[in-house]
Order: structure tokens, then C-alpha cells, then sequence
């Protein structure tokens, strides 16, 4: 073999692992992208009240929790601002969680709307946002250092069939297996894996406006579909840029 050709060869080697670097690093980057967009919107909450019905949740069960009173008489108006407010607190920290109280239709204050084992599980989901956020600018990060040493190579990009269909195998594998296992036991044991022993995660409607004001886990699928949709869109955006990047310099 040459000199020219084995230099070729090495390139090529580059180029792949550097390829391979940034589309790995782009997922998490992605991902946190999405996440700031619906952060941005607080999640849609207000379609998503409407569309599955939170409405009807809190009038029934509004009436039957054992430790607040009157939630059922809170406006529309009200509810979207607790749930602003519960997302401004677990990107924040959990700052300001314990402070947070509900007034009725007149505005006039009726009782804190969160429970201690309910701050602490929102505490419990701030550190987890916030471990995501600095995962997400690290993979960033690493996104942008692989795109400058593509770019300073200046070498054409392979074709990505190969690694696009290594992504879409991945993701079905591990939807069939949440669908084998089931959804209900992937995600319990998820959280008992993410939350520390001893934490309460799961609150039924009758004990926690929190979990009524969300009307979980029927909200949670909404906005993990909606997430999804973004990411997706960010990931393919994000790749296409650094192609054209990188092509243009090839």
C-alpha cells in the first residue's frame, strides 16, 4: 500500500470515529433541546388541560382529597399558573416549591397546594433535571469540538444509512421490550431506580393536588410524545446542518 492510499485509509478512520462521535453526542444534545422548547411553553400545559381533560379530574376528585380543601373551586386561569409555577421551581432547584398556595375564583388564598413528601419528590426531580442539563451541554459541547475537527479535515461525510438504521433498530428493540416487559412495571421500576429509597413518587389523586393538577400519568405520555416529536426534529435539523458544514469545506 502507498503512502497516498494509506493516508486515505487513515482519514477515513477519522472520519468515521468522528462521525460516530457526533452523532452520539448530538442525542443528548437533542434531547435537551426539545426539552427547552416545551420548558419554554410550560409542557403545552394549557392544550393538554383541555384535551385530556384535567377539568373533569379535579371536579371529581377535588372534592374527595384528605388533606386540601376547595381545589375544585380554582379557575382554569389558576391551575395553569400552579403548573407554571411547579416548573419554574424543579428548574430552579426546587426553589420556591414550599411557598406555593391556590386561591379560589375571587383571588382569595385557600392553602399551600403542595405536601411535604410531594416537595421532596419535586426536589428529587429538579436534581434529575438538572443532572440532564448538564449531560446535554457536555454532549453539546462534544457535538461542536467533532464538527471543528471534521471541518479542519476537510472531508466529505459518509453516507449515514448505516448509522440511521442502527438508531431505528435501537429505538424498536427497546420499544418491543417495554411492550414485552410492560409499561407499567418499565416504569415503576424506572423510578425506583431514579428516585432514592424512601422517597414517595407515586401519590394517588385523593392525597395530592400535584398529581390531580397533572392528572398523571395521562399528562406524562402527552408531553413524552411531544418530546419526542421534538427531539427527533432537533436531532435531524442538527445533523443536517453539520453535513452541509462539513460538505461545504470538503
Amino acid at each position: 500500500m502507498n503512502s497516498a492510499a494509506a493516508i486515505t485509509t487513515t482519514q477515513r478512520r477519522y472520519r468515521s470515529i468522528l462521525w460516530t462521535i457526533l452523532l452520539l453526542s448530538a442525542l443528548p444534545a437533542s434531547l435537551l433541546t426539545g426539552w427547552q422548547l416545551l420548558v419554554s411553553t410550560d409542557f403545552l400545559y394549557p392544550l393538554w388541560y383541555d384535551v385530556i381533560g384535567i377539568d373533569r379530574t379535579i371536579a371529581e376528585y377535588g372534592p374527595k382529597n384528605r388533606y386540601r380543601d376547595h381545589f375544585e373551586v380554582t379557575t382554569r386561569e389558576e391551575r395553569t399558573r400552579l403548573f407554571a409555577a411547579i416548573v419554574a421551581g424543579i428548574h430552579d432547584g426546587g426553589q420556591g416549591l414550599e411557598t406555593l398556595t391556590y386561591h379560589d375564583a375571587l383571588g382569595n388564598p385557600v392553602a399551600p397546594l403542595l405536601r411535604p413528601p410531594e416537595i421532596t419528590h419535586l426536589r428529587d426531580v429538579a436534581r434529575l433535571v438538572d443532572g440532564m442539563y448538564r449531560l446535554g451541554i457536555g454532549a453539546a459541547m462534544v457535538w461542536l469540538i467533532a464538527l471543528v475537527w471534521l471541518w479542519r479535515l476537510r472531508l466529505p461525510p459518509p453516507p449515514l444509512g448505516r448509522y440511521f438504521a442502527g438508531l431505528g433498530l435501537l429505538a424498536v428493540v427497546s420499544m418491543l421490550a417495554v411492550v414485552v416487559i410492560g409499561t407499567k412495571k418499565v416504569f415503576y421500576t424506572a423510578h425506583t431506580l431514579i428516585f432514592p429509597a424512601g422517597h414517595q413518587w407515586f401519590f394517588y389523586y385523593e392525597e395530592s393536588l400535584m398529581t390531580m393538577l397533572m392528572k398523571a400519568p395521562d399528562l406524562f405520555a402527552a408531553i413524552a410524545a411531544e418530546w419526542l416529536l421534538l427531539t427527533a426534529l432537533c436531532y435531524w435539523l442538527g445533523i443536517r446542518l453539520s453535513r452541509r458544514i462539513v460538505r461545504r469545506t470538503a
